[in-house]
């Protein structure tokens, strides 16, 4: 939630910066997503200028391709019990089918989330696999009506990850926040949705290790895991 994935906002997009790494590309400025690697002295300028967003939250799409990575390719979602959904900085909201099979390369990831923008809807024709559309993280909330709303947070109340995904599994539609950014904290609007927060280590994990830790321990909550491996040696 929260995400660092962007394109390039206006208020940038006629920095140097963001024009030559465009033009590299054979792009316009505003179909290319934020990425600090490129653009840090850029995205420098928008927080002398105090931009909205904290700068320290933006341009870090790899951290939802690590993500997504994690949590995509497990039994959990390959047994159709797990929906997954990014929520971005600038209120998109994008929904991924089980079905989808990212790019492990990061340059072949980047270009496909600029094709998602361009488009709303990857592939163009067909069954989407992802689909973007314009929405609050309090509209995807309502969207889901979820019975319980678990973020990771190392504000949070100190509990083992195992623990969280057992009671989290006895619920029947429980939705998780797991931030996609590299600093800071969810902000106020997201921390009023949550109906608990946990911390789940005294230092702060990554995305992508919280994401596949929580996972990995609900598969084995309910059964999965075992299972799975039990069919394997029947």
């Amino acid at each position: 939630m929260e995400s660092a994935l962007q394109i390039v906002p206006p208020e940038i997009q006629s920095h140097t910066q963001i024009k030559r790494y465009a033009e590299r590309r054979e792009k316009k400025p505003d179909e290319v997503l934020l990425d600090r690697a490129f653009h840090h002295a850029a995205m420098q300028k928008l927080a002398r200028k105090g931009y909205r967003i904290p700068v320290e939250k933006m341009g870090r799409p790899d951290i939802v391709h690590n993500v997504l990575l994690q949590i995509i390719e497990t039994p959990l979602n390959w047994e159709g019990m797990l929906r997954v959904f990014v929520h971005t900085q600038d209120d998109y909201v994008i929904s991924i089918n089980p079905k989808v099979r990212l790019p492990k390369n990061y340059v072949r990831f980047v270009g496909l989330i600029e094709q998602l923008f361009a488009q709303k809807r990857v592939p163009e024709k067909g069954e989407p696999l992802m689909q973007l559309e314009k929405s609050t993280l309090q509209k995807l909330v309502r969207n889901t009506h979820p019975s319980n709303v678990l973020g990771f947070s190392i504000l949070g109340k100190s509990t083992l990850m195992r623990n969280a995904a057992e009671r989290t599994c006895k619920l029947e539609n429980p939705l998780v926040f797991v931030g996609g950014f590299p600093r800071g904290h969810f902000g106020s609007g997201t921390r009023s949705l949550l109906n608990e927060i946990c911390s789940v280590d005294h230092a702060s994990l990554d995305a992508w290790v919280v994401a596949s830790r929580f996972v990995y321990d609900f598969e084995w909550s309910i059964g999965i895991t075992q299972n799975r491996i039990k069919s394997k040696t029947d």
